[in-house]
């Protein structure tokens, strides 16, 4: 018989804008870190999702120090009159997985 496999609940941090702005303008490279809420995050990863949006925009991984868990946050650019959105105003736990790529020479 399968056995169910268990859904990861996944912590969420809300969060307001001016924190989240504040939050990436100090997260903006990978290795840089910012406190927030008295723990230290880290950015670790920072992922193009332009083709899914309408202008450029991307998810930034970020690590926890205290317990190592992971979470992203979108920011979108929205143009000149616009300036950056977060659509979602928290941090999301994600969970890393590897992904083997094979290319050809």
């Amino acid at each position: 018989m399968a056995t169910k496999k268990e859904k990861k609940v996944r912590e969420i941090i809300d969060l307001d804008h001016d924190t989240l702005m504040d939050l990436w303008d100090n997260v903006g490279y990978k290795g840089d870190s910012h406190e927030l809420n008295g723990e230290t995050y880290t950015h670790v990863d920072k992922i193009n999702t332009s083709d899914k949006s309408d202008g450029d925009s991307w998810d930034y991984i970020i690590q926890r120090k205290s317990d190592g868990k992971h979470f992203k946050f979108n920011v979108w650019d929205a143009g000149s009159h616009n300036g950056y959105v977060f659509e979602d105003k928290f941090l999301k736990e994600v969970f890393p997985k590897t992904v083997t790529t094979t290319k050809y020479k």
